[in-house]
Protein backbone atom coordinates (compact mmCIF):
# COMPACT_ATOMS: atom_id res chain seq x y z
CA UNK A 1 0.00 0.00 0.00
CA UNK A 2 3.04 2.37 0.77
CA UNK A 3 4.54 1.65 -2.39
CA UNK A 4 1.67 2.35 -4.60
CA UNK A 5 1.09 5.71 -2.67
CA UNK A 6 4.37 6.73 -2.80
CA UNK A 7 4.01 5.95 -6.39
CA UNK A 8 0.68 8.29 -6.97
CA UNK A 9 2.86 10.82 -5.01
CA UNK A 10 5.84 10.87 -7.35
CA UNK A 11 3.47 10.40 -10.83
CA UNK A 12 1.35 13.71 -9.00
CA UNK A 13 4.67 15.96 -8.98
CA UNK A 14 6.30 14.87 -11.93
CA UNK A 15 3.39 15.56 -14.26
CA UNK A 16 3.21 18.87 -11.44
CA UNK A 17 6.49 19.73 -12.78
CA UNK A 18 6.04 18.55 -16.22
CA UNK A 19 2.66 21.28 -16.45
CA UNK A 20 4.37 23.75 -14.80
CA UNK A 21 8.34 23.49 -17.50
CA UNK A 22 6.75 22.63 -20.65
CA UNK A 23 3.17 21.70 -21.42
CA UNK A 24 1.42 24.74 -20.30
CA UNK A 25 3.15 26.68 -23.18
CA UNK A 26 1.38 24.14 -25.65
CA UNK A 27 -2.26 24.85 -24.97
CA UNK A 28 -1.20 28.87 -24.29
CA UNK A 29 0.09 29.72 -27.80
CA UNK A 30 -1.51 29.01 -30.61
CA UNK A 31 -0.05 27.52 -33.95
CA UNK A 32 -0.82 29.80 -36.57
CA UNK A 33 -0.59 33.76 -36.79
CA UNK A 34 1.57 36.85 -36.26
CA UNK A 35 1.13 36.90 -32.78
CA UNK A 36 0.97 33.30 -31.22
CA UNK A 37 1.14 33.67 -27.64
CA UNK A 38 -0.51 36.82 -26.65
CA UNK A 39 -2.94 37.13 -24.09
CA UNK A 40 -5.91 38.35 -24.44
CA UNK A 41 -9.15 40.55 -23.40
CA UNK A 42 -12.06 41.35 -25.07
CA UNK A 43 -14.09 44.25 -24.92
CA UNK A 44 -17.47 45.20 -25.93
CA UNK A 45 -16.63 49.11 -27.59
CA UNK A 46 -15.43 50.02 -30.56
CA UNK A 47 -11.55 50.48 -31.72
CA UNK A 48 -11.74 54.25 -32.41
CA UNK A 49 -13.46 54.35 -28.88
CA UNK A 50 -10.70 52.02 -27.10
CA UNK A 51 -8.12 54.04 -28.63
CA UNK A 52 -9.06 57.16 -27.18
CA UNK A 53 -9.90 55.25 -24.01
CA UNK A 54 -6.00 54.77 -23.87
CA UNK A 55 -4.94 57.59 -24.71
CA UNK A 56 -6.88 59.21 -22.20
CA UNK A 57 -5.64 56.93 -19.49
CA UNK A 58 -2.09 57.71 -20.72
CA UNK A 59 -2.62 61.56 -20.16
CA UNK A 60 -4.51 60.99 -16.84
CA UNK A 61 -1.90 58.36 -15.60
CA UNK A 62 1.59 59.56 -16.83
CA UNK A 63 3.47 57.22 -15.16
CA UNK A 64 2.54 54.59 -17.92
CA UNK A 65 3.83 56.77 -20.65
CA UNK A 66 7.78 55.83 -21.55
CA UNK A 67 9.71 58.01 -20.49
CA UNK A 68 12.93 60.18 -22.63
CA UNK A 69 11.62 58.47 -25.66
CA UNK A 70 12.25 59.12 -29.21
CA UNK A 71 9.60 56.94 -30.82
CA UNK A 72 5.98 56.31 -30.79
CA UNK A 73 4.54 54.86 -28.15
CA UNK A 74 1.12 54.45 -30.09
CA UNK A 75 0.44 53.71 -33.78
CA UNK A 76 -1.71 52.26 -36.32
CA UNK A 77 0.15 49.05 -37.77
CA UNK A 78 -1.23 46.96 -40.59
CA UNK A 79 -4.20 45.36 -38.85
CA UNK A 80 -2.98 46.64 -35.30
CA UNK A 81 -3.23 49.41 -33.50
CA UNK A 82 0.37 49.19 -31.18
CA UNK A 83 0.59 50.62 -27.76
CA UNK A 84 3.67 50.69 -25.28
CA UNK A 85 3.09 51.14 -21.81
CA UNK A 86 5.82 51.94 -19.09
CA UNK A 87 5.99 50.09 -15.65
CA UNK A 88 7.58 52.48 -13.58
CA UNK A 89 8.59 50.39 -10.73
CA UNK A 90 10.29 47.61 -12.55
CA UNK A 91 11.77 50.18 -16.00
CA UNK A 92 10.61 47.76 -18.50
CA UNK A 93 8.21 48.55 -21.36
CA UNK A 94 4.84 46.52 -21.94
CA UNK A 95 3.78 45.83 -25.42
CA UNK A 96 0.22 45.88 -26.41
CA UNK A 97 -2.01 45.76 -29.34
CA UNK A 98 -5.73 46.62 -30.27
CA UNK A 99 -7.73 44.87 -32.75
CA UNK A 100 -11.15 45.36 -33.73
CA UNK A 101 -12.77 41.88 -33.94
CA UNK A 102 -15.09 40.49 -36.62
CA UNK A 103 -18.47 42.44 -35.88
CA UNK A 104 -16.68 46.16 -35.05
CA UNK A 105 -18.34 46.14 -31.76
CA UNK A 106 -15.85 44.16 -29.49
CA UNK A 107 -12.20 44.94 -29.65
CA UNK A 108 -9.30 42.89 -28.31
CA UNK A 109 -6.58 44.22 -26.28
CA UNK A 110 -3.39 41.92 -26.77
CA UNK A 111 -0.29 41.71 -23.90
CA UNK A 112 2.36 40.97 -26.62
CA UNK A 113 5.35 41.62 -24.63
CA UNK A 114 7.65 43.31 -21.63
CA UNK A 115 11.40 44.26 -22.13
CA UNK A 116 13.97 46.47 -20.11
CA UNK A 117 12.96 50.35 -21.11
CA UNK A 118 15.64 51.71 -23.92
CA UNK A 119 15.83 55.82 -24.31
CA UNK A 120 17.60 58.56 -25.13
CA UNK A 121 19.59 59.00 -21.75
CA UNK A 122 20.25 54.91 -21.64
CA UNK A 123 24.19 54.51 -21.94
CA UNK A 124 24.89 51.72 -24.78
CA UNK A 125 27.16 49.49 -21.73
CA UNK A 126 23.83 49.46 -19.88
CA UNK A 127 21.33 48.78 -23.30
CA UNK A 128 20.11 45.41 -22.91
CA UNK A 129 17.98 43.44 -25.58
CA UNK A 130 15.97 41.32 -23.04
CA UNK A 131 12.00 41.24 -24.46
CA UNK A 132 10.53 38.56 -23.67
CA UNK A 133 7.01 37.58 -25.19
CA UNK A 134 4.60 36.62 -23.00
CA UNK A 135 2.96 32.91 -22.73
CA UNK A 136 6.14 31.82 -24.50
CA UNK A 137 9.27 33.30 -22.86
CA UNK A 138 8.65 33.53 -19.04
CA UNK A 139 7.87 30.15 -16.69
CA UNK A 140 4.74 29.01 -15.59
CA UNK A 141 4.87 30.92 -12.41
CA UNK A 142 6.65 34.31 -13.92
CA UNK A 143 4.44 34.62 -16.58
CA UNK A 144 1.35 34.54 -14.26
CA UNK A 145 2.51 37.13 -12.42
CA UNK A 146 3.03 39.08 -15.20
CA UNK A 147 -0.41 38.88 -16.35
CA UNK A 148 -1.78 39.57 -13.21
CA UNK A 149 0.12 43.02 -12.77
CA UNK A 150 -0.76 43.93 -15.96
CA UNK A 151 -4.28 43.39 -15.63
CA UNK A 152 -4.23 45.41 -12.17
CA UNK A 153 -2.45 47.93 -13.43
CA UNK A 154 -3.65 48.89 -17.46
CA UNK A 155 -7.09 46.35 -17.56
CA UNK A 156 -8.62 47.41 -14.30
CA UNK A 157 -7.98 51.18 -15.45
CA UNK A 158 -9.80 50.36 -18.96
CA UNK A 159 -12.83 48.51 -17.69
CA UNK A 160 -13.36 51.59 -15.17
CA UNK A 161 -13.47 54.28 -18.12
CA UNK A 162 -15.69 51.78 -20.14
CA UNK A 163 -18.19 51.74 -17.21
CA UNK A 164 -17.87 55.29 -17.04
CA UNK A 165 -19.04 55.97 -20.75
Amino acid sequence: MKKKILLLLLIVIGLFFLWTTYIWKIFSCGFAGSYPCVETWSFDIREKDLIKIIKEIKKEHPELEPPNVSYPTSERYSYWYDFTFYYQDTNENVYTWIRENSDSATTTLALVAIATHIDSFTPIKEIKMDRKEINRDYGYFDNKKEISKFKNKIISLIRQKIKVK
